[in-house]
């Protein structure tokens, strides 16, 4: 469930329900959406070419990300639902063979390293 700040912040009235059919063929939020999934893959791909030789500057990446995030007006707490939505999306949409249970636990994982360096970086600006 997208937090009443979170939609205020993408732009979206507070009572927009985001699971109605009405929601998912708006164009600005299937915009919204493609562009945040597009952007996460984008990340992790270059994490992975980066994860074996320098954790740190991975690290730092995020932590700025984070500060950007900061900047935006989103908030610590919107990571929690940011990942389930992002779970539930995998899961939906990927058959059983793609994404299986020892998938989604490593799924789970790294969304979870990523938003808790990224709630480091916003941290360190308030």
């Amino acid at each position: 469930m997208l937090q009443p700040d979170a939609k205020l912040a993408l732009g979206f009235p507070i009572d927009m329900d985001p699971a109605s059919t009405e929601t998912m063929k708006n164009p600005r939020f299937v915009k919204k959406a493609s562009w945040f999934l597009r952007i996460l893959f984008q990340m992790m791909s270059q994490m992975m070419d980066l994860l074996g030789s320098n954790v740190e500057l991975v690290t730092d990446i995020l932590l700025e990300l984070g500060e950007r995030h900061e900047r935006y007006g989103v908030k610590p707490e919107f990571y929690p639902n940011l990942g389930k939505a992002l779970i539930d999306t995998l899961e939906e949409n990927l058959n059983e063979k793609e994404f299986n249970q020892l998938v989604k636990a490593d799924w789970m994982e790294l969304y979870a390293e990523i938003s808790h360096e990224m709630i480091r970086g916003q941290r360190q600006l308030q």
